[in-house]
């Protein structure tokens, strides 16, 4: 490459990453790959390119898709990425991240992992699911505190009522979040005094 060449290389648009990225990037519990996913969210946004599918993600990154797609889950459980949709258009947010970057000490989130299984589940029932859909699952288990095989009993409960969509879901987690149900054993004993 001759000198010309390389110098255009470096002319190019920057991708500005902040410093205490790099500097509190452990604090966060950030990855090295999701670290990465972060960066190049930075530099789809400054190309215009506010909502990538993990498709375009995972080219960019040289990972399979379904890995890109479990890194940005991680993020919005951890509550780092948002998705943000008061705009025209839904996008991912980075804000949390940068607010988590101002904090002093390790961020206090529910730790539970979400399983990928778990949205694939959702995807056999539901077809594609939409970026709101999966940030509701986050939801459900990070703020709403709901275990897996809860959330999975509600899903099979609106299956045995014909009644596949989120918003019922969240109801049926509602009803019994309001009785006390946080555990299968809880939810057998709930519908036994329902009869």
């Amino acid at each position: 490459m001759d000198a010309h060449n390389l110098i255009k290389l470096f002319e190019q648009s920057p991708v500005v990453v902040p410093r205490k990225l790099f500097t509190d990037a452990r604090r966060l519990n950030l990855n090295p790959v999701e670290f990465c996913l972060v960066v190049h969210l930075l530099e789809l946004t400054g190309e215009g390119i506010e909502m990538p599918l993990p498709s375009e993600l995972g080219d960019r990154m040289n990972v399979p898709e379904s890995e890109a797609r479990s890194v940005l889950l991680g993020l919005l459980q951890k509550e780092l990425v948002a998705i943000d949709a008061s705009a025209e258009v839904e996008r991912y947010s980075l804000l949390p991240l940068f607010q988590a970057l101002e904090e002093d000490g390790a961020p206090e989130k529910n730790t539970q992992s979400l399983n990928e299984n778990l949205i694939h589940t959702f995807e056999r029932e539901f077809g594609t699911i939409t970026p709101f859909e999966i940030e509701q699952i986050v939801g459900w288990l990070t703020e709403d505190g709901f275990s897996e095989e809860l959330i999975l009993a509600a899903l099979r409960e609106a299956k045995l009522r014909n009644v596949r969509n989120f918003k019922y879901m969240d109801k049926i987690l509602s009803v019994w979040q309001d009785h006390k149900v946080e555990s299968l054993e809880d939810l057998v004993e709930y519908q036994r005094r329902k009869k």
